[in-house]
């Protein structure tokens, strides 16, 4: 039943259910310098996080997700109680500006004294700006230098160009 679950999640349009008006605008906020600038697009990123899968063979983990295109503004996700497979299913949205070209993509274990990192990785944008979307897609969450994975992240993306 719940492989049946993630088939469907997986195979479902991509549906927004967050509007423009809670896209932070950052166009006027903190200026992006000329110099740096990669990407030329502006618009709206819209993230949905699907889903993710833990390697943690020996505990639950109480997993969240943080996702950024620039570190002050991040996203942060719901917690999932003692799960190594949460199904999330929440949209975000990023207000994009010319120069970010990366999304960075943080899982971690929620715990009582710290928070522990599962795993992260930053996921090229350069397809989603050429083709408006990408996925459903697995991200392997690498760790100790890429030599290891600690599970993966399910995301899909769907980008509205503001140029």
């Amino acid at each position: 039943m719940k492989l049946f679950a993630l088939l469907a999640l997986a195979l479902a349009p991509l549906s927004l259910t967050v509007s423009a008006e809670n896209c932070i605008d950052l166009e006027n906020v903190n200026p992006v310098d000329p110099t740096i600038q990669r990407s030329r697009h502006k618009g709206q990123l819209y993230v949905k996080l699907n889903h993710a899968s833990n390697k943690d063979w020996f505990t639950k983990s109480d997993p969240y997700v943080e996702m950024w295109l620039e570190k002050v503004y991040k996203r942060r996700s719901k917690d999932i109680a003692k799960n190594l497979n949460p199904i999330y299913n929440e949209t975000f949205c990023f207000s994009v500006r010319p120069g970010q070209d990366k999304l960075h993509v943080r899982v971690i274990n929620k715990d009582t004294i710290s928070d522990d990192k599962i795993g992260d990785t930053s996921i090229s944008l350069d397809n989603v700006f050429k083709t408006g979307r990408e996925g459903p897609q697995d991200y392997k969450l690498p760790k100790w230098f890429g030599l290891r994975s600690n599970g993966y992240v399910n995301l899909q993306m769907q980008f509205v160009d503001r140029a």
